[in-house]
């Protein structure tokens, strides 16, 4: 069997790519819009695993198939996470009063004041990043970060920050 190149891949893999896409959009819902979107995802997919590809192994097709079927499954899990759903607005009565939000940050600050740096300033990262762009800011690995999350989470449990920390007879 001759080796192909991406260029000559690539006709068998848009056609695939839009048949799946098109399949999927119908399946789950989607506004039909998206197909677009959806098929130029499996199709760059396909291209950043292409050097994967081993033409003794499988065909192009097939190969192309299964990372597609990946990425779906990605997209479909991405989609129905529990965090993506739609969450009520809070009403005005759930809302702590600025006494009670000034306090929440005294008590924030002394939680974490005798946290060591490191871990002082993930904390401070983790406001306005997600854990994995918190490494990257701090330049350490994922894994670090789980870690000092756990100091932290420890830290203001200690002194009494959880989730019921707003409930009626503390604000």
């Amino acid at each position: 069997m001759a080796d192909i190149t991406l260029d000559q891949a690539l006709p068998v893999v848009q056609n695939l790519a839009g048949r799946k896409a098109n399949a999927f959009v119908r399946r789950c819902g989607l506004a039909v819009d998206e197909r677009e979107d959806v098929e130029s995802r499996l199709v760059l997919t396909f291209i950043t695993r292409w050097p994967k590809f081993d033409s003794q192994r499988a065909s192009v097709r097939t190969f192309a198939s299964r990372v597609m079927d990946k990425e779906l499954t990605s997209i479909l899990r991405y989609r129905l996470a529990p965090s993506r759903r739609e969450q009520p607005i809070p009403v005005a009565d759930s809302v702590p009063c600025s006494a009670a939000r000034g306090r929440f940050r005294v008590d924030l600050e002394r939680a974490l004041a005798p946290l060591p740096s490191a871990v002082h300033e993930t904390a401070l990262a983790l406001f306005w990043y997600s854990t994995v762009e918190t490494a990257e800011v701090l330049g350490c690995s994922r894994q670090i970060i789980h870690v000092r999350k756990r100091q932290i989470r420890e830290a203001l449990d200690a002194a009494g920050i959880g989730p019921c920390y707003f409930v009626a007879g503390r604000a």
